[in-house]
């Protein structure tokens, strides 16, 4: 049986718009029903288009933002349905590496603030010696040096700062961290070396990761599962290796077909693009994608499709499966 770190069941988050006496309540339906499972030691990668609810999941589920509906069961308990003293415990637990590392950081405090202030808020009556001690290892864990804690984010390139940003997450021995795009600020020779560092703490700590990227290649070298979003919802899901080789989604083949190929003499089919990504205020009825698929049908517009089983762990939701 599989063993799960986190199952994510019927997640909603909407935003409400302002509204008038003209006219009705209207949400962004950023989250729309979304469910899943990350399996505990894995890299499970959410990929979409800009715009898809991506960055809203993982903030959803690490309760920066409340969510609308749903669960978010870890350790048998919905952490929905927790207190703000009772989820403390989960909040060390469950960290996150945020896009940008020249806004995520203090611009005014010195690197040791940064990445030891969790330990104060988690670990109450902790001595400065032991805190310095443990900067310092997750500082060497994370590439860099002891010195670097008695310096300000402005001294560091972005690559480093998204080292120290990664040192902030995992210095509280948490189990379950969100990377949100950690490396789409960063050069591509900046972006193999902090990929290769996450790979090695990942299996160095015994982490679990929920990995969301527009990257398709940092995600075939990364994760082991993969989620593809679409306008709120996940069109499809399943073991990377089975998603990437038969997608079953037409969103799915989209996405793998405009990510680029490094030889200028691979020849393959060139799929256009429909359209424009819907208003998710007012998206489009049955399937979601239909107003941009080539293969779509009236019944696309008519029916909502169901999530169905394409092999083992690797679901789809279309009319028309392309498996």
């Amino acid at each position: 049986m599989q063993d799960y770190i986190m199952e994510i069941k019927n997640l909603k988050k909407y935003f409400k718009l302002k509204e008038n006496i003209f006219s009705k309540a209207k949400y962004v339906r950023a989250v729309d029903d979304v469910t899943f499972s990350v399996p505990r030691g894995s890299t499970y990668a959410v990929v979409g288009e800009s715009g898809s609810g991506k960055t809203t999941l993982g903030r959803t589920i690490l309760r920066l933002i409340d969510a609308s509906a749903g669960e978010i069961i870890m350790d048998n308990k919905n952490v929905l349905d927790l207190s703000k003293k009772e989820f403390m415990e989960y909040r060390r637990k469950m960290q996150m590496v945020f896009q940008d590392p020249y806004n995520s950081l203090h611009p005014k405090k010195l690197v040791k603030t940064i990445i030891g202030e969790g330990m104060k808020i988690h670990f109450k009556g902790i001595k400065e010696t032991e805190i310095r001690k443990r900067i310092a290892e997750v500082l060497n864990e994370v590439g860099l040096r002891e010195e670097h804690m008695f310096r300000y984010p402005h001294e560091f390139s972005g690559g480093q700062r998204q080292r120290i940003a990664f040192a902030r997450a995992i210095i509280l021995n948490p189990n379950f961290i969100v990377l949100d795009e950690p490396t789409s600020a960063l050069d591509v020779s900046v972006q193999a070396m902090v990929l290769k560092m996450l790979k090695d703490i990942k299996k160095r700590e015994d982490l679990s990761y929920l990995f969301i990227t527009h990257d398709l290649s940092v995600v075939d070298y990364l994760a082991d599962h993969v989620a593809v979003m679409y306008l709120g919802e996940i069109v499809e899901k399943g073991p990377k290796s089975k998603v990437f080789n038969n997608p079953a989604h037409p969103y799915t083949e989209l996405l793998l077909n405009s990510n680029p190929i490094p030889d200028p003499f691979t020849d393959r089919e060139r799929i256009e693009v429909k359209g424009e990504v819907p208003n998710p205020i007012n998206p489009p009825s049955g399937c979601r994608f239909h107003t941009r698929c080539r293969y779509a049908e009236n019944i696309c517009s008519e029916k909502k499709p169901e999530e169905e089983i394409v092999s083992e762990e690797h679901t789809n939701r279309c009319h028309f499966s392309l498996v």
